[in-house]
């Protein structure tokens, strides 16, 4: 009970005025239509190929069950708001027992499970980095103080879980965790790793024809190395020297004089 009594706190401070309650509920009203488009226009940038898993279905849950649980302090906190204020602590139980769900499934070495239950953690951790660095009041030091401890320890755990597929080069997962290792949150940026994660991102989003995210990764390698690192001028070269395969460039066969073989060469010498 202490533990769902916490999270629903510590979601509770993440609200700062009864206005991101508006924001909160025009965002929810419109998630649907947005997931569609989403979806739509994402079909070929999934991290994992084939039918949504269940995996993948846990993180959508847990995200709805989060947002309506932030919604609903924000509720709390608006005098104009009649919903109850047992729903903060009914949504919150529902997040919690979707993410133990995901926990369970990645002790179990479910690759796709620690992925999303990292990129849960990646946006949590991000989401608290963002709140610290906006409190700027002397008065407020501390919570800005708990807001950085906070999201050191889900970049941590986003560290743990990614690793399990960053360790089959998926370059969703070796792109976060690049992201990881050359933030400041967890202390000194650690630029060579980051960038060898963004080098295995890039090549596998090259491999999957996704140009467009590869160069993400070529930029974000030049900004942790060298330019002349070989890292990056392997990927600039996959990026822009690939031949174009063109059958028409290709001459009819009865032109085409057959070289012999060395071999042959050699007995007919």
């Amino acid at each position: 009970m202490f533990r769902l009594y916490g999270l629903a706190l510590l979601i509770g401070a993440s609200i700062c005025s009864a206005a991101y309650a508006a924001e909160s509920k025009s965002q929810a009203s419109s998630a649907p239509a947005k997931a569609q488009q989403s979806a739509t226009s994402n079909a070929g940038s999934e991290p994992f190929v084939g039918p949504a898993s269940e995996s993948k279905k846990l993180y959508r849950r847990y995200k709805r069950a989060y947002d309506k649980t932030v919604v609903a302090i924000a509720c709390v906190r608006d005098p104009k708001c009649i919903e109850p204020e047992d729903e903060v602590l009914r949504h919150s139980k529902e997040a919690l027992r979707i993410l133990q769900k995901l926990d369970a499934l990645a002790a179990e070495g479910d690759v796709q499970a620690n992925y999303y239950r990292g990129l849960i953690a990646y946006e949590r951790g991000r989401y608290y980095d963002a709140q610290a660095s906006v409190i700027t009041h002397p008065d407020f030091v501390l919570s800005a103080t708990v807001y950085r401890r906070y999201s050191r320890e889900q970049l941590l755990l986003a560290e743990k879980y990614f690793s399990v597929p960053a360790k089959l080069n998926n370059p969703f997962a070796c792109r976060y965790m690049g992201d990881i290792y050359s933030s400041t949150i967890l202390g000194q940026p650690r630029k060579d790793k980051a960038t060898n994660y963004y080098y295995t991102a890039a090549i596998g989003f090259i491999d999957q024809g996704n140009k467009i995210e590869g160069a993400k990764m070529y930029t974000a390698m030049k900004e942790n190395a060298n330019p002349a690192d070989p890292r990056i001028v392997k990927v600039y070269a996959k990026l822009h020297n690939e031949e174009p395969v063109a059958s028409w460039r290709k001459l009819p066969n009865d032109i085409v004089q057959k070289i012999p073989p060395k071999k042959s060469q050699e007995t007919l010498n």
